[in-house]
């Protein structure tokens, strides 16, 4: 891509001339940014755009020609008016116009697909942009944004190269390393910035997770450090912590285990409740796994320095020991976080057994009821 600085206007030519390229069908007004109450009308005219640009600018009376108009060229067709739009913003906000009025015009008129940038050089609080080496700071801007993107994708090259088992722990990786991935169809769009960096296709993936295998060794070695961290902070008085939240002593745990591995583990939950699985990203083995195959959580939490531990399982799962059905008992004692829980039992002495008759008879008769007592 290339970028040219066009000449300054008193009266905003530029939008008149991106108007008449769009008349005639070959220009497009792809973006209206920052015009304020202009952004909220139905139909605006050219006329509308240059009086607000006018009027952010009268209040500067120094700058005599204060119209900004600048194009970014792409070499042929093969770049999409959506990528020069992504550039023309991201190359706005690098020469210090992010917040000014601008409009962004595509035109594919030419050999090159291109865009028209026109705007205002006073900002909102009357003072000129700089344009001391502007020429020169314009390229060296769009070259910056070039190289920042050609590190994305090498950056995304290397985390594809991690070994996975789903497609929802590459999600989990790309998000935790700054990407933005959301499905579409049977792809994965994989952004950065606002920026499409790369598109992959799910069954690409899941063949590739089929070639791959569970590295045993390793998830022995973590589950043996994970045992050594629990047993240590539960044996040293200066590594318990008086919290009492299972998700801050999961967090600790968590940050422990980054130091000393360098793993990170990903805890999922729903909302603000506890914890119903990890993930572990082992960036020295470059490998994602689901965190129970190194050690369950339910195991984590049973070991941590957690106060109240009773309080982590549902009532609905605490069945007592004298409940006669069995059954239930069973099934529930297989799902993670469920058990039991002992109760004493209540031996019943028919002959400490207070006759009903006897207390309550006479207020009955009192009230106009009838007795109760069949004996």
């Amino acid at each position: 891509m290339i970028v040219k600085i066009l000449s300054s206007s008193a009266t905003f030519a530029g939008v008149r001339y991106n108007h008449e390229k769009m008349r005639y069908g070959k220009g497009e007004l792809l973006k209206v940014r920052n015009f304020g109450s202009l952004m909220g009308i139905h139909k605006v005219g050219p006329q509308d755009y240059v009086n607000y640009l006018r009027a952010v600018s009268v209040v500067n009376k120094r700058v005599s020609k204060p119209q900004f108009h600048a194009v970014i060229s792409a070499k042929g067709k093969m770049t999409s008016k959506q990528e020069l739009l992504d550039t023309a913003e991201k190359w706005m906000a690098e020469m210090g116009y992010s917040d000014n009025p601008y409009l962004v015009i595509f035109h594919d008129d030419t050999e090159n697909n291109h865009v028209h940038i026109v705007s205002t050089r006073i900002d909102k609080d009357g003072r000129k942009i700089s344009s001391a080496f502007e020429k020169l700071r314009s390229v060296r801007a769009l070259s910056a944004l070039g190289k920042r993107e050609q590190a994305d994708i090498a950056k995304l090259d290397k985390l594809l190269g991690y070994n996975f088992t789903t497609v929802a722990q590459v999600r989990t990786l790309l998000e935790r390393s700054g990407f933005d991935v959301r499905f579409e169809k049977e792809n994965l769009e994989v952004s950065h910035c606002g920026k499409l960096i790369s598109v992959l296709r799910t069954i690409d993936l899941e063949s590739k997770f089929r070639e791959q295998g569970k590295d045993k060794n390793r998830c022995r070695q973590l589950k043996a450090i994970f045992s050594k961290i629990l047993t240590e902070r539960l044996s040293n008085p200066d590594l318990r912590s008086p919290k009492t939240d299972v998700r801050s002593e999961l967090q600790e745990f968590s940050r422990m285990v980054k130091n000393k591995t360098g793993a990170e583990l990903i805890f999922h939950s729903k909302d603000d409740k506890i914890p119903y699985g990890y993930s572990i990203i082992d960036h020295s083995n470059k490998t994602v796994m689901k965190g129970s195959e190194v050690m369950h959580l339910r195991d984590i939490i049973a070991l941590s320095n957690f106060d109240h531990q009773s309080d982590l399982r549902p009532p609905e799962y605490r069945i007592s020991l004298t409940d006669p059905s069995v059954e239930v008992n069973y099934i529930l004692s297989g799902l993670e976080g469920a058990g039991f829980y002992e109760e004493s039992i209540r031996t019943l002495d028919l002959q400490e057994d207070i006759d009903d008759e006897a207390i309550l008879g006479r207020n009955r008769q009192r009230k106009g009821k009838a007795r109760t007592n069949t004996r």
